[in-house]
């Protein structure tokens, strides 16, 4: 096999580990799915070396790269050493310049079989879009739709413990969905990322039926890819999720108001407070019932005079419609009425 390989072939490695040598900021900005930073230059030696190539000559800005990476060799050869152990290194840049094929140029030259991904992650980028463009219509998609609250997501969680595959977009986008939807989780991918993320998962199903969430084009700052979107919304297997309004806020309590985070309620407050577009008394009487512990009844409030009326819905355009009282047995329903 050759050394220098496009991510499709690094695919099909038995054991594929990428390597983005970048610098720490341009991997947080967007990397491959489950790739490992090792970067040859820290953020602000990559800065120097961009101002050097800029104003002074590519050469002095190479000899200024090379000066720091020599330096982190040592320390750099062993941790690569320690992945080698268990993975098949692909290393990759922005687009496989210099700085990839320095260090896959020093490792091949050393003996050690690695490779080099073609193109870099410009060339991924490429990849995954035009990929991402055409993927979905692969699936048949089953839709599930419903109010707030009406455990969409617990669904989900029995379909996939079923064997059944499931695109969590919520959980790939770190949101719920909603103005509360960030409350007690970790901050978001980026958008890069997210479409990293989603193409990993979208390539590693091999059957026809994929259950999702029936999500808007936004998840927070992120968007899911038009055609997948489309794919969803335009798919006759929509199903409609009911449930009672009790439940429905004990849901909620339980997601949003978990006793091991006390900072929830504050971060309930704040948004509550950017909520332009809510009744200003309204807001202000949710606020303060929130700061007395009454939670059920803001929600309710919310659900009843907030979010529920933003839902239209017209039952004539599901397929199948579930009460989901029981999240276990919705999901051995849906398995059934789809099997």
């Amino acid at each position: 096999m050759e050394s220098v390989i496009t991510f499709e072939t690094a695919r099909q490695l038995d054991r594929p580990c990428f390597i983005d040598v970048r610098s720490p900021r341009e991997f947080e900005t967007g990397h491959i799915y489950q790739a490992i930073n090792l970067p040859v230059m820290d953020n602000l030696t990559h800065e120097a070396v961009g101002t050097l190539y800029k104003k002074v000559s590519p050469q002095a800005a190479k000899a200024r790269a090379i000066r720091y990476m020599s330096d982190q060799l040592p320390l750099y050869f062993n941790r690569v050493q320690r992945l080698m152990a268990d993975y098949q290194l692909v290393f990759y840049c922005k687009s496989g310049g210099f700085r990839s094929s320095s260090i896959f140029g020093l490792l091949t030259g050393l003996g050690e079989p690695v490779y080099q991904l073609k193109g870099g992650y410009k060339a991924y980028r490429n990849y995954s879009n035009n990929t991402l463009s055409t993927i979905a219509s692969q699936f048949d998609f089953v839709c599930l739709n419903g109010l707030t609250g009406t455990g969409k997501t617990e669904i989900l969680h029995q379909l996939k413990q079923r064997g059944q595959q499931v695109l969590d977009l919520e959980a790939i986008a770190c949101h719920r969905g909603s103005h509360f939807g960030h409350v007690g989780l970790p901050a978001q991918p980026s958008q890069k990322n997210y479409e990293a993320h989603l193409l990993h998962i979208l390539q590693s199903f091999d059957q026809k039926l994929v259950f999702l969430e029936g999500e808007s084009a936004s998840i927070g700052k992120v968007h899911t890819p038009l055609p997948l979107l489309e794919a969803y919304q335009s798919s006759p297997h929509q199903v409609f999720i009911e449930s009672s309004l009790s439940l429905r806020i004990h849901r909620i309590q339980s997601e949003y108001l978990k006793p091991d985070q006390p900072h929830q309620i504050e971060d309930l407050i704040q948004t509550l407070e950017s909520m332009d577009k809510m009744n200003p008394d309204r807001r202000q009487q949710a606020i303060n019932k929130l700061k007395e512990g009454d939670s059920a009844s803001v929600i309710e409030d919310l659900m009843v005079h907030y979010y529920d009326p933003h839902y239209h819905i017209t039952k004539k355009q599901f397929e199948l419609s579930l009460d989901n009282s029981d999240s276990t047995r919705a999901a051995q329903e849906l398995i059934r009425f789809y099997s």
